[in-house]
């Protein structure tokens, strides 16, 4: 038995953010042979859950980089709200655009709307995630201290404001700092990542690591690359990524997962040689 661990922006879903047929028949074959197919996002456990269901998937969840895991007797970590506290102090001196996630649903402060503004093509595209996420809510009025955070989501133009902001929140030491795509910007509490949930999901399933199999795209799939027997990066993954997997697949438009499910023990006897345009041993 192995678990596959499956990002799902960049990865699973394709461009129109849905899941092909393709992929929706190569996990329910991985399911039948009795392998265990956990969805692992960046996304609001919630809103990843409404988009298997969609597509007629049943699969566990871990949400939010790490910080919700619906598996065994994991439960939200939120991040402490003096962190909460200093992030937010931090955030509302800059433009960017916020979502703050809670258990059930997504807060969208009103005046961070403007940060959208001036966005070029590839910009808008990119953030095409965010702003159709299930379960946001807008608001006039935040009080920090009587929420519960499970993730802070800062998106913006402008990639040197993001950067600087990244540096001061890292130096703080109090919260976790990652990246899903060149735009974005995912605080979470200290230590949560997608490779500490992975390392959580083996236990749960009495496995080792050496028989999880990570698929991702983006940078904060890389702490489950690390931790993970196997990684696959899809084609369209930042180089970064793709230099840190055992296999490269195709891309998320070309079932890229669907090819990594069902082509992996072939490529596993062949890993010496070549499999293909987009495919490899690392």
């Amino acid at each position: 038995m192995r678990c596959f661990a499956i990002d799902l922006d960049g990865t699973l879903l394709n461009k129109e953010h849905g899941i092909s047929d393709a992929n929706q028949a190569a996990i329910k074959k991985r399911q039948a042979q009795g392998d265990i197919v956990i969805i692992v996002t960046g996304r609001a456990a919630f809103d990843a859950r409404r988009i298997l269901a969609q597509h007629g998937l049943d699969c566990p969840v871990i949400g939010a980089n790490g910080a919700e895991i619906e598996v065994g007797q994991g439960r939200p970590c939120f991040l402490n709200r003096s962190s909460s506290r200093t992030v937010w102090e931090i955030v509302r001196s800059t433009n960017v655009f916020i979502h703050i996630y809670l258990q059930d649903n997504i807060l969208l402060p009103q005046f961070s709307l403007v940060a959208l503004q001036g966005g070029d093509r590839a910009f808008q595209e990119a953030i095409q995630a965010q702003l159709t996420q299930y379960g946001v809510e807008k608001v006039d009025e935040i009080t920090i201290d009587q929420l519960d955070v499970i993730k802070f989501m800062f998106v913006s133009p402008d990639r040197l404001q993001l950067e600087h902001l990244e540096q001061q929140l890292l130096q703080l030491k109090i919260c976790s700092v990652t990246r899903s795509g060149a735009y974005n910007l995912e605080v979470m509490a200290n230590g949560v990542t997608k490779g500490t949930a992975i390392q959580d999901i083996a236990r749960a399933y009495g496995m080792t690591l050496e028989d999880i199999v990570a698929i991702g795209d983006n940078q904060n799939d890389l702490p489950m690359f690390e931790v993970a027997g196997t990684a696959i990066a899809m084609g369209n993954a930042e180089t970064s990524v793709k230099s840190r997997a055992t296999y490269l697949t195709s891309n998320h438009d070309e079932e890229g997962v669907a090819e990594a499910l069902n082509g992996l023990e072939r490529w596993e006897r062949k890993k010496e040689g070549q499999h293909g345009e987009y495919l490899g041993h690392r």
